[in-house]
């Protein structure tokens, strides 16, 4: 059986073998535990979405 290759919530890496946990009722997939604890650190912080908001400026920018 051929596993499916899953993008990681926090840092966007490839894996088949994901670190699975669900977050405020949606399961979610990281290439590691560092991922996980870093993305859990900025949910407890209320840090997660200024921080997906720089990097979608940051992306814009990048194709700009």
């Amino acid at each position: 059986m051929v596993k499916d290759v899953v993008r990681c919530e926090h840092c966007g890496a490839e894996t088949k073998h994901p670190v699975t946990k669900t977050i405020g009722g949606r399961e979610l997939n990281f290439c590691c535990t560092g991922c996980l604890a870093v993305y859990e650190f900025l949910i407890e912080e209320n840090l997660l979405e200024q921080v997906k908001a720089a990097e979608q400026v940051e992306n814009k920018n990048q194709v700009s």
